[in-house]
């Protein structure tokens, strides 16, 4: 199997796992996300060769360089897909223009446009026909670092740690 990989911003703090806990997500979906497993893309890369994960790690070194540490204040739901089935369901930041700054260095000619959310639960349980309840959520996160992750769909956690860049670290 070949690995596959995606730049993202992680979310380690334990207020998503406490705003998710009470929704009981897997009513609604298949797959419900773990807080170990919460991170916001930046850009899904796929499938890299050595060399391209290589030029991958430079360019993310020289990026984390430039940037400095921000904050991202979660106030909104996202959800993807159809509105009576939504494939997706996430938690959104309010605009901060330093991530679409970063989400640009990284990728400066998108294939689609660039909606920043973190994935809580995917896949809607076709035997539902309720959803979740609406609640916004609060708080924010620190982001000072981006963060090479590979996918491995059959471990846990499913998203693991290629490289770390710090940011405006030298």
């Amino acid at each position: 199997m070949q690995k596959h990989y995606f730049i993202a911003i992680p979310v380690a703090d334990e207020m998503l796992t406490r705003f998710a806990a009470p929704l009981a997500l897997g009513r609604y979906y298949k797959t419900v996300y773990e807080s170990g497993e919460y991170h916001l893309t930046l850009r899904f890369l796929g499938t890299l060769t050595e060399d391209e994960l290589r030029n991958w790690r430079r360019q993310l070194t020289e990026i984390a360089q430039l940037t400095f540490a921000f904050t991202l204040k979660l106030d909104h739901l996202e959800r993807f897909g159809s509105a009576e089935r939504p494939r997706v369901f996430a938690v959104g930041p309010a605009y901060e223009e330093k991530l679409f700054q970063l989400a640009r260095r990284i990728d400066p000619d998108p294939a689609k446009p660039f909606v920043p959310h973190i994935t809580l639960a995917k896949k809607w349980n076709q035997e539902v026909a309720l959803h979740p309840p609406e609640q916004t959520p609060g708080g924010s996160l620190d982001v000072n670092e981006i963060v090479l992750y590979q996918i491995c769909p059959d471990d846990q956690p499913r998203y693991q740690a290629d490289t770390r860049f710090p940011f405006g670290k030298k």
